[in-house]
């Protein structure tokens, strides 16, 4: 009777540790995440992301998203991974191929595996910024509104892939006629202007005597052209090697008769800056300018 008793209080000890064991046990799963929508810019950039929705109940090790020119792009393809492992999370995909069709899916890992968010396909401009064409490299894509934009057909700037330097703006004192159009598509015409009315070389008679690349349409750029060359200046290639607000480059705009609009170009002082400099200083910044033409 004693060794039932203890067979019988044994089994319920084992039927209690087993239940307690059953009650403290969280099953584990493959994390869930979700794509983000792709935005494409003119630079062959795209712009999407994810958010992981669940870890699984276990550490993520990996997450971001992977693309392809194939549909169900895996981590056996290009890739990015991301440093925030909760919440959404975004991710920038460079140096894609002009007017190709990527697909994308924003991935995240745990130790039983890798699952895979909704899958966005999208397709790169037939120009990129920064990409070599016609003597230099791409640095701007009319939008609707630009002089000269038309919707069936992809138009903007070139810039001259090196600085120019050692050049005053020219004319110092002297109001020129018709060389003040500061919106884009007009840097040409302040150009032509700039070298009819200055009898002394100026940064614009340089540009318009510049034979670059099998090409002699080049010209200074206005000022609201150079903002563009300033805003994708990375892309571009500027080496951005001065400090101190020092980093200006001229445009073809003429502020009045004294004065010319430049940019500075530096993103360490007075990033972006543009302001109104005397025609005839081209101290330490003053000296830089680029050649620009329209395609």
């Amino acid at each position: 009777m004693k060794s039932n008793i203890t067979l019988i209080s044994l089994l319920i000890v084992i039927v209690f540790m087993s239940c307690k064991k059953k009650k403290n046990y969280i099953p584990k799963f493959k994390p869930t995440v979700t794509t983000s929508a792709v935005s494409v810019s003119s630079g062959c950039t795209a712009n999407s992301g994810g958010e992981v929705t669940s870890n699984g109940g276990a550490s993520l090790s990996a997450w971001g998203v992977c693309w392809g020119t194939a549909s169900n792009p895996t981590l056996a393809n290009s890739f990015l991974q991301n440093a925030e492992s909760s919440g959404g999370f975004s991710s920038s995909l460079s140096g894609l191929i002009p007017m190709t069709t990527y697909y994308i899916r924003a991935y995240a890992t745990n130790f039983l595996g890798t699952s895979y968010g909704d899958e966005f396909s999208f397709t790169t401009p037939f120009f990129c910024i920064g990409e070599s064409y016609q003597g230099g490299k791409i640095a701007y894509i009319l939008q609707p509104g630009d002089i000269g934009y038309d919707s069936n057909v992809q138009h903007g700037l070139i810039v001259s892939p090196n600085d120019y330097f050692q050049q005053d703006w020219g004319c110092q004192g002297t109001l020129l006629s018709g060389a003040d159009g500061t919106a884009i598509g007009t840097g040409s015409q302040n150009t032509i202007d700039i070298m009819n009315g200055c009898t002394s070389q100026t940064a614009a008679s340089k540009c318009g005597e510049l034979v670059l690349g099998g090409y002699s349409d080049w010209y200074l750029p206005s000022k609201d052209e150079l903002n563009k060359l300033y805003i994708n200046m990375v892309a571009l290639g500027y080496s951005n090697d001065c400090f101190n607000c020092n980093c200006l480059y001229w445009s073809s705009s003429e502020f009045d008769a004294n004065l010319a609009w430049c940019q500075n170009f530096s993103t360490t002082n007075c990033p972006g800056y543009q302001s109104a400099l005397n025609k005839g200083n081209n101290g330490l910044g003053a000296k830089r300018y680029r050649a620009v033409r329209s395609f």
